[in-house]
Parts: structure tokens; sequence; C-alpha cells
């Protein structure tokens, strides 16, 4: 899986946990919106490092609102 799609999954992730959205709901919205099966949300679920990801994610959020400002 390449890293733009675990970011991509991870902030999908990092959204439904501070919405408090439901796991089915999670699992559908990191699909559709990721454009990844089933298969790839369940690999990223298993496999990766949330907390890492999770980090990364917020970095580029901050750079991102830098540069806009």
């Amino acid at each position: 899986m390449q890293h733009i799609t675990k970011l991509k999954l991870a902030a999908v992730h990092q959204f439904c946990d501070v919405e408090d959205k439901s796991t089915e709901y999670m699992y559908a919205l990191m699909q559709t919106t990721c454009k990844v099966d089933i298969d790839t949300v369940n690999s990223y679920m298993v496999n990766e490092n949330h907390e890492k990801l999770f980090r990364e994610v917020n970095e580029l959020v901050e750079l991102i609102i830098k540069i806009e400002n």
C-alpha cells in the first residue's frame, strides 16, 4: 500500500475518532473517500501504526494552514 493511501486512511480514521462515528461508518467512508476496497481498509486497520500516521496527518494539516495564512 502506498504511503499516501495510508495517510488518507489515517485522516479519515482520525476524523471518525474525533466525530465519534461508528466503525461501520468509518469503514464505508474510508472505502469511498480513499477509493480503496475493504481488504485495503482491513489491512490498514490491522497492520498500521496509527499514532505515527496521525502525527504525520497533523503535521501536514499544520503546514497547509501556515501556507494558507
